[in-house]
């Protein structure tokens, strides 16, 4: 057998995940195509329509993850789901797509490469179906809580209330799960189910340093700083800034500078304040 032809895990196997055997009612097949991880998981799981800046800030999650030794599992879906598998492509970290098909219908059919390149890359593809299944509104709710099941934690990024990523947050909340959600602004539609989830107790997530503590604040250092990313470091070295000043200071775009400061956030190497101003967390740490 090739290392990614398709095989069959029972409860019986050593391989079969422990988490899953632990469900009141365990799947009697998993089946899989890859190598399933070993490093501890999250789920970055999301709407399938998110915004660019939620995209973007998926992405760099997934990606900062990955490089800290974590895996990224995720549903495979557009929007968020993409965005989570891609970041760990772009740090060659391991990801998991835990799918509500059989692999003879990839779901959706233009993630195809995509779910070919976690598989070069040392990921996996799960499901709880044979190849010739085809999806189902029932097998993607069965798919959300088996993916809650196999992770330490599960991050909801963006979400609107009626969203199917928040059946994943509910069993998570079921199995006792860690819970994050990404905060939104309350006239956001398309992210009001962050906002309720964070009402009903999940963590509120605005960097991986949330997430890995010191793991991560040891791992930022050691990144070299792009020219942009260290301007905006050197312009908010004395004072805190905003961004039209931190553009005014440096000379760099909107785009750039918005770019910047998102890296740099994720990295735990900015903080925000209420009134929208950036300043470097060392600044705080001194206060």
């Amino acid at each position: 057998m090739a290392p990614d032809d398709p095989f069959v895990l029972t409860p019986l196997h050593p391989d079969y995940p422990i988490a899953v055997r632990a469900m009141a009612k365990a799947p009697a097949r998993l089946f899989v195509r890859g190598t399933l991880p070993q490093a501890r998981a999250v789920a970055i799981v999301g709407t399938r329509r998110a915004t660019a800046p939620a995209l973007r800030f998926t992405t760099l999650l997934a990606q900062r993850l990955c490089e800290a030794g974590w895996s990224v599992w995720s549903g495979g879906a557009a929007g968020i789901d993409t965005a989570a598998h891609e970041g760990a492509l772009r740090a060659n970290g391991k990801s998991v797509v835990v799918m509500g098909t059989g692999f003879d219908h990839l779901y959706p059919v233009c993630n195809t490469a995509l779910f070919h390149q976690l598989l070069e890359t040392g990921g996996a593809w799960l499901s709880l179906y044979p190849p010739s299944q085809v999806g189902t509104r029932w097998s993607f709710l069965a798919r959300n809580e088996l993916l809650a099941s196999l992770v330490d934690h599960v991050v909801l990024v963006q979400a609107p209330a009626r969203s199917g990523a928040r059946s994943t947050v509910a069993a998570a909340r079921r199995m006792g799960k860690t819970i994050w959600a990404v905060p939104a602004s309350p006239w956001e539609n398309v992210a009001e189910g962050c906002l309720l989830e964070i009402a009903a107790g999940a963590r509120v997530l605005s960097s991986p340093t949330q997430l890995l503590g010191r793991a991560m604040k040891r791992l930022s250092p050691c990144r070299v700083l792009s020219n942009h990313e260290q301007a905006v470091v050197d312009t908010l070295s004395s004072s805190a800034n905003n961004l039209d000043a931190i553009c005014e200071l440096t000379g760099l775009s909107a785009g750039q500078v918005s770019a910047a400061v998102l890296t740099l956030t994720l990295d735990g190497l900015l903080l925000e304040s209420a009134d929208g101003f950036y300043h470097l967390a060392r600044q705080q740490q001194q206060r």
